[in-house]
């Protein structure tokens, strides 16, 4: 996440302390339009519904963000957002005595040769040289052998899957190890199944449960989408360890509440088509 005040640019915690205040000029998801054009129109929906920035058509059928600052609109490309973490990111590591021009950036298995160039040209408008561009499930099969090395045989090889189903992505890999060696064996990624798909369709629920009882949508309104699809959030998670959670969210729209309670069997056959399709 990153974010554009008048008088700073934040990343990380410091965007998100900040984001329902100033969700207009915060770029959540950003790295997800990287690579990304007005020709892939399909995609571009679907990313559009989770955030709460503008993205407009720019020259040569790119697209851009826009934010506005002291007043005046300014058009930034996802390349250049991604430019400003990667540079902010780089002084936080100078600042405790690792600083390099050099990095090896972990990339979505799902991510095509387009999107992976621009990963490599928001480095450069960094300032930093990209030396290798690595799949992030590689990365994590790495980090696995790497801390599990005493654990590992010298000849018989160990199998192991590593499921990461993330916010907004599902990937599962199988991996193969021995004490010396790392061999990636398989990898399956899909871009659009995440948690935030799942808080999406119990979003679109609600607003219409919302609408139907006070007239009013919840998803025309993105202060108040904002703080349903926290809520949302928190349930989701609550029912991860609890048969019963409580969605409360006070004045939502027009002075009025919304108040529903979950249980997981509910929960459950809400998200069982979108399950069925892993």
């Amino acid at each position: 996440m990153a974010a554009i005040t008048d008088q700073e640019r934040l990343i990380g915690d410091a965007a998100l302390n900040q984001f329902k205040r100033n969700f207009k000029n915060t770029m959540q998801f950003f790295a997800r339009f990287l690579g990304l054009n007005q020709d892939c129109k399909e995609q571009l929906a679907e990313e559009k519904k989770f955030v709460t920035y503008k993205v407009v058509d720019t020259d040569n059928k790119k697209i851009g963000f826009e934010v506005v600052v002291d007043g005046e609109r300014q058009v930034m490309s996802p390349e250049q957002v991604m430019a400003f973490y990667l540079k902010r990111a780089k002084t936080y590591f100078e600042l405790a005595g690792m600083g390099s021009k050099e990095i090896v950036i972990s990339v979505p298995t799902y991510a095509s040769n387009v999107e992976r160039q621009a990963y490599i040209d928001a480095a450069e408008i960094a300032g930093i040289n990209c030396v290798r561009l690595i799949n992030e499930s590689t990365a994590t099969a790495l980090t696995y052998g790497f801390f599990r090395k005493a654990d590992l045989d010298n000849e018989k090889p160990r199998t192991v899957a590593f499921v990461d189903l993330g916010h907004s992505k599902l990937t599962i890999t199988f991996a193969q190890f021995v004490k010396s060696k790392m061999k990636v064996l398989g990898t399956f990624s899909n871009r659009n199944q995440g948690a935030r798909q799942i808080d999406y369709q119990i979003f679109n629920l609600v607003s219409e449960e919302f609408l139907k009882k006070h007239g009013c949508d919840p998803r025309e309104s993105a202060r108040a989408r904002l703080r349903l699809l926290d809520s949302i959030e928190k349930v989701r998670k609550l029912l991860t360890a609890n048969k019963e959670a409580d969605l409360h969210c006070e004045s939502l729209m027009e002075d009025e509440d919304l108040h529903k309670v979950f249980n997981r069997e509910e929960f459950e056959e809400l998200i069982g088509p979108w399950t069925e399709s892993f």
